[in-house]
C-alpha cells in the first residue's frame, strides 16, 4: 500500500463531499486507502456520505475526542508506506498525491511534506510554510508585526516570509491541513500528541520529526485549496485562548529553564495585547457574520457539461437559493468552477487564483450533489446541496 489518507470531520459534510470527490480523482493510479473519522457530527455527515463513497472507510465516533485523538484512531488501521493527514475543507489537484510522493521518494532525508495552499478566494495561505514558534516569532505573530514586514526573516519567521512561496524548501513546521509523513517516521517519533485538543499538534509533530534528524519540506509544485473559515475565527477570544494554551503546552514539553520562562513572559505579553485589541475592536465593529447569501444567484459555470441544464436551486442551511444561468449576462453574481468534465482540478485551482479576488467562486466536483465556497477568512464558508 502506497498511501493512507486520514480526514477528520466535524459538521462540514458538503466540504467533505467535495474533498472526497477530489481525492477520488487524485488517487487514480495509486494504491491508496481513505479513512474518515467523524467526531460526532450533528449534520448527518456519515449517513449522507457513506452511500456516496462506499470505498471510503468511515469511523463514526459517539463523542468528539479532538483532532489529534481522531487521527490516531485511524492511524492504527493504516497500511500505507506514507500517511497523509488532510483537512475536510480542502480540494486537492489530480497530480497532488503523485507529485508529492515522487518528491518524498527522491528526498531520502525527508520525514514529512506540506504543500502550497490557497484559500477560497485564491489567495496564498502563509501557513503553508512556517518556522518554529520561538519566543520572538510567537510574539511577532501575536502582535501582528509579521504583517508589517511580510518578507522579513526576522519579523516574519513564523511564516518564513523570506522564502518564496513558489519554490520548494526545507522548512521547520508543516500545517496539519495537509501533512504527508513517512509511516516509518511516525513509528519512530510517534503521531499527534493527544494533549493538544486543537492547534499546536502539527507544530509539535513537526518539531519531533526534525529532532529525530529528518527534514520537513514545503512542496510548491502542486497547489490545493484550503477553504478556511470553517474553524474558530482568528479574531475571537476563544481562538486567542486556545492558541495560547497550545503554545504553553508546546513550551512546557520541549523547553526547559530560562528559555521556557522567557517564552511564557513573551507569550503572556502578546496574548494580553492581542486580547485587548480584539476586545476594543468588538466594541466598535459589528461581529463578523457568515457570508450573506442572496435569494437568487446568477451563475457563470465554467466546465459544466454542454447540453446539461444547471440545477434550478440549492439549499444553503434553511434557505432555498434560485440559480440562474448567466452565460449571456454581463455581470454574473459569481462563478461556478465545475471539475471533472472539461475542467481539471488543477485548472480550476488556477482559475480560482485568477478570478477569486474579483468574482466569488463556488466549486463543484462533477457527480456530487453540492457546491462550496469561502471568500472571507473572517467568516464561515458557504455550502449548499442542489435541489428542485
Amino acid at each position: 500500500m502506497q498511501l493512507s489518507i486520514i480526514i477528520v470531520n466535524y459538521n462540514v459534510k458538503y466540504f467533505l463531499e467535495q474533498c472526497l470527490a477530489s481525492v477520488q480523482l487524485a488517487v487514480q493510479g495509486l494504491e491508496a486507502e481513505v479513512y474518515v473519522v467523524d467526531n460526532h457530527s450533528s449534520d448527518g455527515s456519515v449517513a449522507y456520505l457513506q452511500a456516496l463513497f462506499p470505498q471510503v472507510n468511515f469511523i463514526a465516533l459517539d463523542h468528539n475526542p479532538g483532532f489529534a485523538r481522531a487521527n490516531n484512531l485511524a492511524l492504527a488501521r493504516c497500511r500505507g508506506r506514507y500517511v497523509l493527514f488532510l483537512n475536510p475543507d480542502t480540494i486537492v489537484a489530480e497530480d497532488t498525491f503523485s507529485k508529492a510522493l515522487a518528491f518524498m521518494e527522491a528526498h531520502t532525508d525527508a520525514g514529512a511534506l506540506g504543500i502550497r495552499m490557497v484559500d477560497g478566494s485564491g489567495r496564498f495561505l502563509p501557513e503553508s510554510k512556517r518556522g518554529f514558534p520561538t519566543p520572538w516569532a510567537a510574539l511577532c505573530k501575536q502582535l501582528g508585526l509579521y504583517r508589517l514586514f511580510p518578507n522579513s526573516a526576522i519579523m516574519n519567521h513564523y511564516y518564513l516570509g523570506h522564502l518564496p512561496p513558489n519554490n520548494s524548501h526545507p522548512v521547520e513546521v508543516l500545517a496539519g491541513a495537509f501533512m504527508l509523513v513517512k509511516k516509518m517516521v511516525l513509528d519512530q517519533v510517534g503521531s499527534f500528541d493527544e494533549q493538544f485538543f486543537m492547534y499546536g499538534e502539527d507544530i509539535d509533530l513537526s518539531y519531533r520529526i526534525t529532532q529525530a534528524g529528518y527534514r520537513n519540506y514545503y512542496f510548491a509544485s502542486s497547489t490545493i485549496i484550503h477553504f478556511k473559515g470553517e474553524s474558530t475565527s482568528r479574531h475571537s477570544l476563544q481562538y486567542v485562548r486556545v492558541f495560547y494554551q497550545a503554545m504553553q503546552l508546546f513550551v512546557t514539553k520541549h523547553f526547559k529553564g530560562t528559555g521556557a520562562g522567557l517564552y511564557r513572559v513573551m507569550l503572556y505579553a502578546g496574548i494580553g495585547l492581542r486580547a485587548s485589541i480584539g476586545t476594543m475592536s468588538r466594541l466598535f465593529t459589528r461581529k463578523s457574520q457568515n457570508l450573506p447569501m442572496p435569494p437568487d444567484v446568477a451563475l457563470k459555470a465554467e466546465g459544466w457539461p454542454a447540453g446539461m441544464q444547471l440545477p434550478v436551486a440549492m439549499r444553503v442551511g434553511e434557505q432555498r437559493v434560485v440559480l440562474h444561468d448567466a452565460a449571456a449576462e454581463t455581470f454574473p453574481s459569481c462563478c461556478v468552477l465545475v471539475v471533472g468534465n472539461s475542467l481539471s482540478l488543477w485548472a480550476a485551482i488556477g482559475k480560482l487564483e485568477s478570478l477569486g479576488a474579483h468574482t466569488p467562486c463556488w466549486l463543484h466536483v462533477a457527480n456530487t450533489r453540492s457546491m462550496v465556497m469561502s471568500s472571507n477568512k473572517a467568516a464561515a464558508g458557504l455550502a449548499g446541496e442542489f435541489c428542485g
